[in-house]
């Protein structure tokens, strides 16, 4: 609990963001995991239509500061790897 009356707002604001910031991370990993499985799976339309997705996600949680921006960068390029050889396996 804060010491101090006015530092309960500060409390309810970081609160408010660290949600907001799980959530968008969250949604981050569900649809980088739908390209991965879409892609093991075979299923080129999904991985078509997913992976725009998924990279739209990827740049918008780095620039709200929830991912570092080469953090980002390193996501994008290794997810497109990993389609590329299961793309290439399948």
């Amino acid at each position: 609990m804060p010491q101090r009356a006015h530092m309960s707002k500060h409390l309810r604001q970081t609160e408010g963001r660290t949600y907001r910031n799980r959530l968008r991370k969250k949604t981050m990993k569900g649809l980088i995991r739908e390209v991965v499985e879409a892609a093991q799976a075979g299923d080129t339309e999904a991985v078509e239509a997913g992976l725009p997705t998924a990279f739209k996600a990827i740049d918008k949680a780095a620039s709200r500061g929830v991912i570092h921006r080469h953090t980002a960068s390193r996501r994008k390029s290794r997810l497109a790897a990993r389609v590329r050889t299961l793309a290439d396996n399948a």
